[in-house]
Order: C-alpha cells, then sequence, then structure tokens
C-alpha cells in the first residue's frame, strides 16, 4: 500500500506545488519530477506515513505547517483510494493537503532528508506549470483530478485544458 500527499501552497491568487525529481537510482521513473508519497511501514497509520514521506521527501513538517496557516484536506482519511493490481502496488491513499498563505509569505524551504539518489532535488512550482510537466506516475493528471473533485467548492484555480 502507497500514500501520496497531493499538496498545494496558495499565496494570494497563485498556487504553487513542491515536487521532487526522482533519483536515477530509483527503480521506476527515475529522472521525472513528481509528489511525495511512498510506501506505508509495518507499525504506522496511512495518515503517519504521509508526514513522514512529505519530511523525508521534501523536508516539510507538516504538522509545524499545520499550527501555522490554515489549510483544507486531511490525514486521517484519503479522499481517493486507487486499487490497479497490474501496477506495483496494489492499492494507493491518496491525502490531499492545501495551505493558505499570506501574500506576503514566503514559500518554505524545501530540505529532503533522503539520500540524492532517491530524491536528487526539489523545487517549487506554480500549478499551471506542474500541471502541463509530464511528471512520474501521471501526479500531473492527480493534482488535476484532486482540485476538480476534492477542492473544487474550496478553491477553483483556471485550470489549463487536457
Amino acid at each position: 500500500m502507497t500514500v501520496l500527499g497531493v499538496i498545494f501552497f496558495v499565496i494570494g491568487e497563485t498556487a504553487y506545488v513542491p515536487l521532487g525529481l526522482r533519483g536515477d537510482q530509483m527503480p521506476t521513473e527515475p529522472g521525472k519530477w513528481g509528489l511525495p508519497g511512498g510506501y506505508l511501514d509495518y507499525d504506522e497509520t496511512a495518515g503517519e506515513a504521509m508526514v513522514r514521506e512529505i519530511w523525508e521527501e521534501l523536508g516539510l513538517n507538516i504538522p509545524h505547517l499545520q499550527s501555522q496557516y490554515p489549510f483544507q484536506g486531511a490525514l486521517d482519511q484519503p479522499y481517493y483510494v486507487g486499487s490497479r493490481p497490474l501496477r506495483l502496488q496494489n492499492v494507493s491513499l491518496r491525502f490531499p493537503l492545501m495551505f493558505f498563505l499570506e501574500n506576503m509569505t514566503q514559500l518554505p524551504p524545501l530540505k529532503p532528508q533522503v539520500a540524492v539518489d532517491e530524491v536528487a532535488e526539489t523545487r517549487w512550482y506554480e500549478l499551471g506549470e506542474a500541471i502541463n510537466m509530464q511528471l512520474a506516475f501521471n501526479h500531473n493528471g492527480i493534482m488535476k483530478h484532486c482540485l476538480e473533485s476534492y477542492y473544487k467548492d474550496i478553491w477553483s484555480p483556471a485550470l489549463p485544458a487536457s
């Protein structure tokens, strides 16, 4: 089972997405940008795994960010459960998080806590650019789906046509 963080940071009218560049030694989709995610450890809940994966791959401390900024989303319940038996994992849980920062606030620094062969680089992208990229595992389509389903009544950007 895997978890995937579909994370957005909104400043004014602009949304940003933190992405990690998959290292060259990754068994699938090496050298592609993607959202943070990974496998559950034996002794953790899905929400705990999501907090851990975001910390490891992006260096973002989700509990701290939740205490500092207004946000919409949840770590106790995924917004989407996917089951694809022909893929590497059978079940993938998608967790939405959208933080609302004040206009003069800077985006938090990204500092991965894993080796460069797992996450070679991290970077903030504007949402429109990220959705138009060829991301690992169709993460651009997953972001669009999250915005059009989970966040449609909370925050609706003008998305590029598919």
